[in-house]
């Protein structure tokens, strides 16, 4: 059962999304305070246990993916993004989150944390450098 619902999470849910950055921040918006997932209709269909190990395992593997791209691909990603969908809720530089599974794994939060931060950055500069040419 955990399988079939990483499967399905991983080719469902996260293949409508085309890049790993829309990917990981879509993730991240699932993921509560306490480091579970909320996913409802995932939920419904799996159980909460099964959902968990799989957003979990899917969380794990695109965090690492997105660890290894460079800061340039991470924005040429977020841009693209923002130009196919607008700019989603989980892609608006005062909500975008990049975190790591909760796993004690301190390297990878501060990676990504560095990442979201920069992509923020970048962002904000982009858009006070369009508004004042």
């Amino acid at each position: 059962m955990i399988l079939k619902a990483a499967e399905d999470f991983k080719k469902r849910t996260l293949s409508a999304l085309p890049t790993l950055v829309e990917k990981l921040a879509y993730i991240c918006s699932l993921q509560t305070g306490s480091g579970g997932y909320l996913h409802w209709g995932f939920s419904r269909a799996y159980g909460n246990r099964p959902t968990q190990e799989a957003i979990y395992a899917a969380h794990m593997e695109t965090s690492l993916a997105l660890s290894h791209v460079p800061v340039r691909e991470i924005f040429q990603e977020y841009q693209q993004a923002i130009a196919h969908s607008g700019v989603p809720e989980i892609l608006n530089p005062n909500s975008f989150v990049l975190k790591a599974p909760v796993n004690g794994d301190a390297i990878l939060s501060a990676h990504l944390r560095l990442l979201q931060d920069s992509v923020v950055a970048l962002a904000q500069q982009e858009s006070t450098t369009h508004q004042v040419a």
